[in-house]
């Protein structure tokens, strides 16, 4: 069996070659440019992350079985094509969950410092899933009241849109969804920002989300982002009237990663049959050779955000790559100021 990988899913190489029970299993790793039809044409198993888009010019006439995604999101992967060609996959939800929570945490503490946002305001949160959840914990743990919205979830403790659209800051945590009873593209839009003075919009979710041209021409909102329209040719203009811009890291942490591997993984194992026990072996070596910790709490003094991730110089590190750019930033910049973001660890419990 051969299984192409992408170089750049994080510790992927290197635990293979620690594993036992894969030692006759050809694995071929590969730049995300060098993964192409020809190139994976005799495979089985193809991993990714969300810089490659899975489509059917890509596996048509391939071997392919089954394509695993080590990223929180799937909107990369055309997932009819491959039910209906019969290729299993797989994605890592929740993988940067805590890394993305770390982002909005210090986001709102340099608002904070900054007399732009009170603890006594009220964050909304739209969406309730892996983030959203976590959010909601980490700012119950600092004493900020917050409020969630979810259309997917029946749970009494949500409340509606308009309630949330009310709230000073809101953070968005949905994915991007075009034909579904809830679609999500432009959901940020003229029609809501109308309706807002002096409130705060963080984006950690997908570029897409946000009508940037609607942001662009409002003066009534600030806006903090992690993602932009067109990755990885962002514009320029909106990179620099954002307040906090960043080039897609919000999830990029250590943590993050190395979850988006296990995931891999686990996935792995049960597609190759794996019993029971020589599934639980591998998945605690992974663990332990990895040194993941579980975060069960979270901090009471939301500076200790901060302290271990530097917002606001992540921010004017990336603004200054779009000097001498009129109108979008190249995508081999914006690539490279990704791949060298700071291996920062998730936030530790106290």
């Amino acid at each position: 069996m051969k299984i192409i990988v992408d170089k750049n899913i994080s510790k992927f190489e290197e635990l293979v070659s620690l594993l036992d029970d894969l030692k006759d299993i050809d694995f071929c790793h590969l730049n995300t440019e060098e993964i192409t039809n020809s190139s994976i044409r005799d495979a089985e198993i193809l991993f990714v992350r969300s810089t490659l888009k899975i489509t059917s010019n890509l596996l048509d006439k391939t071997n392919i079985k089954f394509v695993g995604s080590a990223t929180s999101g799937f909107d990369h992967i055309n997932t009819s094509y491959l039910e209906n060609n019969s290729i299993d996959w797989c994605y890592s939800p929740g993988c940067n969950s805590s890394s993305v929570v770390h982002y909005v945490m210090s986001s709102i503490d340099y608002l904070i410092n900054n007399n732009l946002f009170d603890k006594g305001d009220v964050v909304g949160i739209v969406g309730y899933g892996n983030i959203g959840s976590k959010l909601s914990k980490a700012l119950n743990a600092i004493g900020i009241r917050n409020i969630s919205y979810d259309p997917l979830l029946d749970l009494k403790s949500l409340k509606t849109f308009d309630q949330v659209k009310k709230c000073k800051l809101i953070s968005f945590h949905i994915p991007l969804t075009v034909v579904s009873k809830f679609p999500t593209r432009n959901i940020i839009n003229a029609n809501l920002l109308n309706n807002f003075e002096n409130k705060i919009i963080i984006n950690t979710s997908r570029g897409e989300i946000a009508d940037e041209t609607a942001i662009l021409n409002n003066k009534n909102i600030t806006y903090i982002s992690d993602v932009w329209c067109n990755e990885p040719l962002p514009k320029t203009e909106i990179i620099n009237h954002s307040l906090i811009s960043t080039p897609h890291i919000a999830g990029y942490s250590y943590d993050g990663r190395i979850n988006g591997t296990i995931n891999l993984f686990k996935e792995l194992f049960i597609f190759l049959g794996f019993n029971e026990n020589k599934q639980n072996k591998n998945n605690k070596f992974i663990k332990d050779f990895l040194g993941v910790k579980e975060i069960n709490d979270y901090p009471t003094n939301i500076s200790d955000y901060s302290k271990s991730f530097n917002i606001l110089k992540e921010s004017m590190d990336f603004k200054v790559l779009t000097k001498g750019f009129k109108s979008k930033l190249p995508a081999e910049i914006f690539k490279k100021k990704r791949s060298k973001h700071i291996s920062r660890r998730d936030i530790s419990p106290h």
